[in-house]
């Protein structure tokens, strides 16, 4: 008995929780969505395993590969997977299980062992569905008509029988006549989906619909149905010891042991004056830090992420005008998907991941398109990349073109004055660079562009940026219940930083991010971005040919240091080293002999096999 496995889709609607991961490779408990499927198949007797991929084929079949299958499992890749759905897939499948018994399974399904024992013990041509009320036009129903099995999202809630679960039986007849219509009607572009094809040969071979148990199994297709995967089918067991992690990661960063301890304060209401003062001083250590020396700048502290500030920028100073993003990366790219959301009139600047800036292109579109404003992120995280902010200052400041800046990870490492780049407004956070909590984000900017926003329609009550500056400004309050205890932190993060010095700081993270990319020149890897175009906080760099991905982040893991995976282009293929807040020269030096032990000595424990 073979088994296919439908793997192909990117998942997009699950990108908060998966990173760009694609969903077969989302942990449930100890296991992946594809290595869990696998294990329940092949313990059940099926003798070989496809799975059709697409998104992400190639992490795919790493983590499938290093899994040592002891049943023989084959890839069959869907290349046109972004512009086909699951009949394209399945009928990849056809040269492989065409006239056998065969499984067809949604690669997105999760469920219980038992139901496997009951899918794998079932005769002939069987369809799987849960019986129950659905009211959901996204999921799959299923009903008779015509004395046949019908499945469609189409059908109205009081005709359907339940939900089909995305695992089906074919015989050797069946799968014959349903390849055939896939076959006959794909060529015509007739079909999206494989149940399409089912309907159309149940009429003349008959499939037994069999019942599963409520919560024997979940779909993953959504955030709320991961969530729930993880919370029924992981592994039961006690919470556990979380031992203490070197957050080698470009954020959240690791924070000293007296950033720590200034969240043991007295409980203050932040109406009163602790906070109040509180909040005047934590404002004026920042202004040093966004090089501030005259009365023409200010800012506001929000309690959110970077993305909140940025977010506070765009929906409250973007209605009514026209706004260019430049974007080289993944947090480029998150500024334009901002400007959208509010329905921004907004001209995308692209130049792709990794590449820079040019600053000649930007020119000529912003003659062409007479934009108001510019905005750009300061330190591309996605790749390590910084960006000229200065040159590009001068350059808006000839053409009388407002400058927004995302400096959420170069606030505190890189050289940046908000006055020196003539930056109109610049957003940065907490847990990066300035070495503190996460939870607070900033709005540096011009106080005329401040009092600008007071007759602005607001698209956000919370992230009002005009709102925030009358209360923080004016009143030395916040318009909403902040996070108190941050505050303290941040306070004693800035002091840390000033006492440093801006300067000796950005020494300190040069020097690191120097002992990072010297030796990993000395054991022969290569970085995605030239040398002269990275940051002082971090480097990506390609993976050693020959490592199994899963493999090596779960053993890097394992010795308490964390690393993040490339992002975008990159998943797959780079990973990240960041040496960002309170990182010492030896964790850096005790991670760097670590990864060339595992280089080196210890290559063959974390390598790709050769066959599966």
């Amino acid at each position: 008995m073979k088994a296919v496995i439908l793997a192909a889709g990117s998942g997009e609607r699950l990108a908060p929780v998966s990173q760009h991961l694609p969903k077969a490779l989302l942990p449930i408990g100890s296991e992946t969505i594809v290595s869990r499927l696998i294990g329940q198949l092949s313990q059940r007797g099926i003798d070989e395993i496809f799975i059709v991929v697409g998104y992400e084929a190639d992490a795919i079949r790493e983590h499938v590969i290093s899994l040592h299958s002891t049943v023989p499992i084959r890839f069959i890749e869907n290349k046109d997977y972004a512009v086909t759905n699951t009949a394209h897939s399945a009928f990849l499948a056809a040269p492989y299980v065409e006239g056998e018994s065969f499984f067809l399974i949604d690669g997105d399904v999760v469920a219980a062992d038992h139901l496997f024992d009951q899918a794998c013990s079932s005769k002939g041509n069987t369809l799987f569905f849960e019986s129950k009320a659905i009211s959901s036009p996204e999921e799959m129903k299923v009903c008779i008509r015509d004395h046949s099995v019908y499945l469609s999202k189409e059908i109205p809630t009081e005709k359907s029988l339940g939900e089909f679960i995305g695992i089906v039986r074919f015989d050797e007849e069946a799968g014959e006549a349903f390849f055939a219509v896939l076959r006959e009607e794909l060529h015509g572009s007739k079909l999206s989906y494989y149940e399409e094809a089912i309907n159309r040969i149940s009429g003349t071979h008959r499939f037994s619909l069999l019942p599963v148990e409520h919560g024997s199994w979940i779909e993953v297709d959504f955030v709320t149905d991961y969530l729930e995967a993880v919370k029924n089918f992981a592994s039961k067991r006690p919470a556990p010891v979380v031992s203490e992690q070197i957050l080698l990661c470009p954020g959240p960063v690791m924070v000293s042991q007296h950033v720590k301890s200034a969240l043991l304060h007295s409980d203050i209401g932040h109406r009163e004056t602790e906070f109040i003062e509180t909040l005047a001083r934590t404002r004026q250590k920042l202004n040093k830090v966004f090089g501030v020396k005259s009365n023409h700048y200010t800012n506001v502290i929000l309690t959110g992420s970077g993305t909140a500030a940025n977010e506070a920028v765009l929906s409250s100073y973007g209605p009514g005008k026209k706004i260019a993003i430049v974007s080289n990366g993944e947090f480029g790219n998150r500024l334009i998907d901002i400007a959208r959301c509010h329905d921004l009139d907004v001209v995308p600047i692209e130049f792709g991941w990794g590449e820079a800036i040019d600053l000649q292109q930007v020119e000529t579109i912003i003659e062409r398109e007479h934009v108001d404003a510019l905005m750009m992120v300061h330190h591309e995280t996605s790749t390590g990349m910084l960006n000229p902010i200065y040159e590009m200052g001068a350059l808006l400041q000839e053409h009388q073109v407002d400058f927004l800046v995302d400096a959420v990870s170069s606030l505190g490492a890189e050289d940046l004055s908000v006055e020196e780049a003539g930056i109109t407004f610049c957003t940065a956070s907490a847990n990066k660079a300035i070495a503190s909590l996460p939870g607070l984000a900033f709005v540096c900017g011009k106080k005329s562009s401040f009092v600008a926003l007071r007759n602005a329609q607001p698209r956000t009550r919370y992230l009002d940026l005009y709102r925030h500056y009358e209360y923080e400004e004016l009143y030395s309050q916040t318009p909403n219940t902040p996070a108190v205890s941050l505050f303290f932190a941040l306070e004693a993060a800035l002091d840390e930083l000033l006492r440093d010095t801006l300067q000796k700081r950005m020494e300190h993270y040069a020097h690191l991010s120097s002992l990072v990319r010297k030796r990993l020149k000395q054991l022969g890897l290569s970085f995605v971005i030239d040398e002269s175009l990275m940051s002082r906080v971090l480097t990506t760099v390609f993976y050693p040919d020959g490592i199994d991905v899963e493999a090596f982040h779960e053993w890097i893991k394992k010795h308490n240091f964390v690393i993040y995976r490339g992002k975008g282009p990159y998943l797959g293929k780079a990973f990240q080293i960041a040496n960002i807040g309170h990182v010492k020269k030896e964790h850096i030096s005790a991670f760097l002999d670590l990864l060339e032990q595992g280089i080196t000595n210890h290559l063959a424990e974390i390598a790709v096999g050769e066959d599966c």
